[in-house]
């Protein structure tokens, strides 16, 4: 009778710790850190980003509402191999030795400026003193980049939009 006991108790051990380490692996299998790109960050510092013509996420447009309207930077083909370089708080726009007959034109006209990113209002202040500029963050994540700049009401748009990837 005692070698019947000790079989089936040898027997329901085996399934028991399978089933714990079964149990085991599902919770800290399922617990892999993310890298999705749509993952939100917080910190534009030590980031490099290059122009782009293309918006994979149009829904971080500013929201959408009657009269609302945006257009897109044309970024000329000089500006596409430019690195945005986002130190501490300084912005450096390297342009790689492809120089555009005009500049950077428009809101991006300094290669090396001041700029403060306030995390909680979701804007990005460049320059200093009364050469100042305040763009809106519409998209910030590990792979791309949304700035608006509102616009006059004369334009038939409210906001021009920059578009940038990670370089």
């Amino acid at each position: 009778m005692r070698s019947k006991m000790i079989s089936q108790h040898n027997f329901k051990m085996p399934f028991k710790y399978i089933a714990y380490l079964s149990i085991a692996a599902l919770l800290f299998g399922g617990c892999t850190k993310d890298d999705n790109e749509d993952t939100p960050e917080d910190d534009l510092s030590n980031t490099t980003w290059i122009a782009t013509m293309t918006d994979d996420n149009p829904g971080t447009n500013p929201p959408a509402a009657p009269g609302i309207n945006v257009i897109y930077y044309p970024w000329r083909d000089c500006h596409m191999d430019d690195s945005f370089i986002f130190l501490k708080d300084r912005l450096t726009i390297n342009d790689n030795g492809t120089l555009c007959e005009n500049g950077i034109d428009l809101v991006l006209n300094t290669k090396n400026q001041n700029y403060f990113y306030d995390v909680a209002t979701k804007k990005l202040t460049l320059g200093s003193g009364n050469e100042i500029v305040v763009l809106d963050v519409f998209e910030l994540t590990k792979n791309s980049l949304k700035l608006g700049v509102p616009l006059s009401p004369s334009t038939n748009y409210n906001y021009m939009l920059f578009l940038f990837k990670r370089k």
